[in-house]
């Protein structure tokens, strides 16, 4: 999936050689060089094992470690991602077992993310390990998206500091009087995707009304398409292949925020789980960028 390239890219204010390939019979990426923009984070996936440098590969794992510690049921048995690496893409993966459960019907997600956290003997102490994250820019992901009741696909960022996400430590939702802790830069339904249409869902939460789920005409799960994000203060646009498709203004994060990307099974809001879906399930993602502006240092 990738063009045929070596460049050099800094990632954290470190100096990385990368070298990508082309894939037989693959549409190739679009090219890293965005005008007016400085790359901060990138991983073309070009290696056979998921890079630990960038990223854990597991979902929310401090949520998880706390809720034993308190004796709080975790909704999923596994955090730990079900993945493969297949000629410089990455597929995050369901299969009837893996992620770890007991059969089929139990809620399931494979999911990587740049920054996790532990907390110690209370929740006023706690160590946040980031790899990755920065607050404004633009955030992009190509990628190609299953089919399939019951299953989600998710590019997303939470604030990097666990008391101020949109969750309390102690698994309680919050809301709009919060202020505004996440950003979903797609979230896509397997059940919302056909064959001459997807729709997609954007939120800023908590807001009031910063949630949109525009009908796009592409089947996500035909072809690999590239969806970003541009946030600045005070607004935020959704991209899409390049074109804008929906735009909010109003509050943004104040604080900096870490990629999630994840592929989840559960029955809910997404629909249930089909007791008839056939596997494996993957999301296939071709690449994950982050940019800043040239104008403007990070805020990492």
């Amino acid at each position: 999936m990738k063009n045929s390239l070596i460049g050099l890219v800094g990632i954290s204010g470190v100096c990385w050689i990368f070298g990508t390939c082309a894939a037989l019979g693959a549409d190739p990426s679009p090219a890293a060089e965005k005008p007016g923009w400085k790359l901060t984070f990138q991983d073309e996936f070009d290696r056979p094992q998921l890079n630990d440098m960038y990223w854990f590969a597991a979902y929310r794992s401090g949520r998880k470690e706390y809720f034993q510690r308190i004796g709080k049921a975790s909704r999923w048995t596994d955090h730990n991602a079900h993945y493969v690496i297949e000629n410089g893409v990455l597929k995050l993966r369901i299969d009837e077992r893996l992620p770890f459960r007991a059969d089929k019907s139990v809620p399931c997600v494979s999911c990587i993310q740049t920054s996790d956290h532990r907390f110690g003997a209370t929740t006023e102490e706690y160590q946040i390990l980031d790899k990755f994250a920065q607050k404004h820019g633009w955030f992009e992901i190509r990628c190609r998206c299953p089919r399939g009741e019951g299953l989600l696909t998710a590019f997303w960022l939470h604030q990097h500091d666990p008391t101020k996400q949109e969750y309390t430590p102690e698994g309680g939702r919050k809301g709009v009087a919060d202020g505004v802790l996440e950003i979903d830069i797609i979230e896509l339904q397997g059940r919302h995707i056909s064959d001459t249409q997807s729709m997609v869902d954007l939120n800023v939460h908590f807001t009031a009304d910063a949630h949109y789920r525009p009908a796009v005409a592409i089947d996500a799960s035909q072809d690999f398409h590239t969806w970003a994000m541009q946030w600045e203060e005070g607004q935020i646009d959704w991209y899409l292949d390049g074109k804008v498709i929906q735009t909010y203004q109003g509050p943004t994060p104040q604080e900096k925020m870490f990629i999630l990307v994840a592929l989840f099974q559960y029955s809910g809001w997404i629909g249930n789980i089909d007791p008839n879906l056939s596997y494996p399930r993957d999301l296939e993602i071709d690449y994950v960028r982050v940019y800043a502006r040239d104008n403007q240092p990070p805020q990492r």
